[in-house]
């Protein structure tokens, strides 16, 4: 069965205040309105909080979390994968390099480029902000299963991997 023949998913309900559900289950872009409804529930509020209490931007916020597991990339790396804007990780980056929070070094192989390192203050500023988004994303999740979760991921997993196929290189 195709997805565009199956039932329509039961909506969950919405909180009085809101009556979305029309809208989250009725758009003709049901999967993606309902993941962008999600994220943006995760996202807004969290960074919101961390521009407040730490004085950085959201693409500031996301070079560092990309920096903490990929070290010694390029501004273009960052953009490729979090579709971020290259003019946005850019002022981020410059913003983080005056902060402390990172340094450039040119590449050994091609001194055009330029690898992004996170600092020791840069780690540190991510320690203190990512229990908070951590948190979050538990309470997100705490609705599912285990076996839900483990066939959420890897159907997440499945959708990364296919970006490619459906997005182009002039997106970013």
């Amino acid at each position: 069965m195709r997805l565009s023949e199956k039932k329509p998913a039961k909506t969950p309900k919405i909180a009085p205040k809101s009556d979305a559900s029309g809208v989250l289950g009725g758009t003709e872009i049901k999967i993606a309105y309902k993941i962008g409804y999600v994220l943006n529930f995760y996202r807004e509020p969290a960074f919101r909080k961390i521009e407040m209490e730490h004085g950085i931007t959201r693409p500031e916020i996301v070079t560092l979390i990309f920096l903490m597991y990929r070290d010694g990339v390029t501004a273009k790396d960052i953009c490729e994968y979090s579709g971020h804007l290259k003019a946005n990780i850019s002022r981020g980056i410059i913003a983080l390099e005056k902060k402390g929070l990172l340094r450039r070094a040119k590449d050994a192989a091609d001194n055009r480029l330029q690898k992004l390192h996170i600092t020791p203050a840069g780690r540190a500023l991510y320690q203190r902000y990512i229990p908070q988004l951590r948190a979050r994303e538990e309470a997100m999740l705490a609705c599912l299963s285990r076996a839900e979760l483990k066939t959420l991921e890897g159907l997440l997993d499945k959708l990364a991997a296919h970006v490619p196929e459906w997005s182009g290189p002039d997106e970013v």
